[in-house]
């Protein structure tokens, strides 16, 4: 059963979850702007947690709602509040210090609406279209493809850019200024691997059908289409295009003989 501590009053409920998961992804943002402002860690560092953790964060605070009618529209409000923000504060309709720090390596608010925007962006449309729980609460209709591609867009891409920085050294390739090396595109399938995987092992807890062994290979084949994507993408389109390629290879793997019984969509 998905958690519903007011049977009855799902709708009352789902408010709760809903400002519980808001305030779970603002105060992620909040506390690394806090950070770097005190000189503990860079901009990069800061900028790469919120890009790692920020969608695994708010699809485990998925795990909150009743399950109910409203449950996908509230819990896809989080996100669009961002989307919302991000353009008004890189347009400059507004001002937000704190979100420019921690997810913007130049400083310049005008960087909100390029690759952190598409970010957020695409949560939007993943959670209107594949929040775990399809609208009649069934579970026995549930679908994991969110889990992973939240898994290739934040933990794959997050353990691409720290990975390569360290161990990546000075022999770099890719197409229309994008800088990828050889260690970044082995984290960047390590992280969609690790957080694809940690992702369904948590939510299996609830929803049987999701056993993170069962889906072993689907998530090794996800990941590494994703990984391939990312090492040819131009730069600053990278969280679109993984997004992308991993939504297309989920809905592509049982016509490729791959063990997926899930629905193509939750929303219908």
């Amino acid at each position: 059963m998905v958690f519903n501590p007011l049977p009855g009053l799902e709708l009352v409920w789902d408010i709760v979850a809903f400002i519980i998961s808001f305030i779970l992804i603002l105060m992620l943002v909040q506390i690394n702007a806090a950070i770097e402002k005190s000189g503990k860690l860079s901009t990069v560092v800061t900028r790469k947690v919120i890009h790692t953790f920020a969608a695994p964060v708010w699809a485990m605070s998925w795990l909150l709602f009743s399950g109910g009618v409203f449950s996908r529209w509230l819990a896809m409000v989080v996100p669009l509040l961002f989307v919302i923000q991000f353009i008004a504060i890189g347009t400059g309709k507004m001002q937000n210090e704190n979100f420019v720090r921690s997810m913007s390596r130049s400083g310049d608010p005008r960087e909100l609406l390029g690759g952190t925007l598409y970010y957020a962006f695409m949560m939007v449309v993943i959670g209107i279209l594949w929040f775990y729980v399809p609208p009649d609460g069934n579970l026995a209709n549930a679908t994991p493809l969110a889990l992973i591609v939240f898994g290739c867009l934040a933990g794959g891409d997050g353990f691409a850019d720290v990975i390569g920085r360290k161990y990546g050294g000075d022999r770099k390739f890719g197409i229309c200024g994008a800088e990828k090396t050889l260690a970044g595109v082995i984290g960047m399938f390590i992280g969609s691997f690790l957080f694809s995987f940690v992702l369904v092992f948590l939510f299996s807890i609830e929803v049987a059908a999701f056993s993170a062994v069962d889906l072993i290979l689907p998530i090794v084949v996800v990941s590494l289409v994703a990984t391939i994507v990312e090492a040819i993408t131009p730069k600053g389109l990278d969280n679109l295009t993984i997004s992308i390629a991993a939504i297309v290879m989920v809905l592509l793997l049982p016509y490729l003989g791959l063990f997926w019984p899930f629905p193509a969509f939750s929303l219908f």
